[in-house]
């Protein structure tokens, strides 16, 4: 048996309504061609399964400058979402659009032909509104989840929570302090990541994006998990370092069988 058909039986022994495969990946550059080992595993199991989707998490900071673009040009926009970062290229929405859609050619080239999905347009639909009330809710729970994991305390005023800075717009230096049950309290550290600076701005917003706007997201760790159930996918796969003993594939599984809704 061809060990896709393997993978195929399994899934159809957990009786679930629908079985859909699903991938992911961010944008944040040219992308490297071992991507396209996922994209081939989830593109066999699809067409058993006849679902499949490729989610480009285009609202991910940019966290690094490729070195074939020029400094000058990007270096203002680290720590910004992907997706409000120029193109690199005229015709493209966005710096997130322009690398997507360079993959997304590479891989339509050999037959894979998965329904693409952006994580911005998840978050500006509201779909993701419950589940980050519910992370915020059992912080908690999530903190614990770290903590075993990592083998190391985490601070009581962590939450897995990104705002969108309302004076510089940068997510990487976000911090969420505090969380009342309907807004969450946060900061823009001017240090906490070494490659950009926060501006040091403090404030309240509610963590609700909508069709007018994303306000922030979820950490990616707790994010993948609460893809899960938003998109209906019962299959994901990922290269193994992602797989490694408390990396975070296993944060991501455990919070999903921590929290009821993920």
């Amino acid at each position: 048996m061809f060990w896709v058909d393997n993978v195929v039986s399994e899934l159809n022994k957990r009786k679930l309504p629908l079985e859909w495969v699903d991938d992911a990946k961010t944008p944040s550059g040219r992308i490297h061609v071992g991507s396209l080992r996922g994209i081939v595993v989830h593109d066999l199991v699809y067409k058993a399964l006849k679902k499949y989707t490729y989610i480009f998490d285009n609202h991910d900071p940019m966290d690094a400058l490729p070195n074939y673009l020029p400094k000058e040009k990007f270096e203002k926009y680290l720590g910004l979402p992907l997706f409000k970062v120029p193109s690199p290229e005229k015709g493209f929405n966005n710096y997130a659009e322009y690398y997507a859609f360079e993959f997304k050619n590479v891989f339509n080239k050999i037959g894979c032909n998965p329904e693409i999905l952006w994580t911005a347009d998840l978050y500006k639909s509201g779909k993701m509104n419950p589940l980050i009330k519910e992370c915020l809710d059992k912080a908690p729970e999530i903190r614990k989840i770290y903590g075993e994991l990592y083998k190391k305390k985490i601070p009581e005023n962590w939450y897995p929570f990104q705002p969108y800075c309302s004076n510089c717009g940068k997510v990487s230096t976000t911090k969420v302090y505090d969380w009342d049950g309907e807004k969450v309290s946060f900061i823009c550290e001017v240090n906490a990541v070494d490659w950009t600076k926060g501006c040091g701005f403090k404030g309240e917003m509610f963590p609700f994006s909508n069709e007018k706007g994303i306000v922030g997201k979820l950490p990616w760790k707790v994010e993948w998990a609460a893809k899960w159930p938003t998109v209906g996918v019962v299959f994901e796969t990922a290269g193994k370092d992602h797989f490694t003993r408390g990396g975070s594939r296993d944060i991501a599984v455990a919070i999903s069988d921590d929290l009821k809704k993920i």
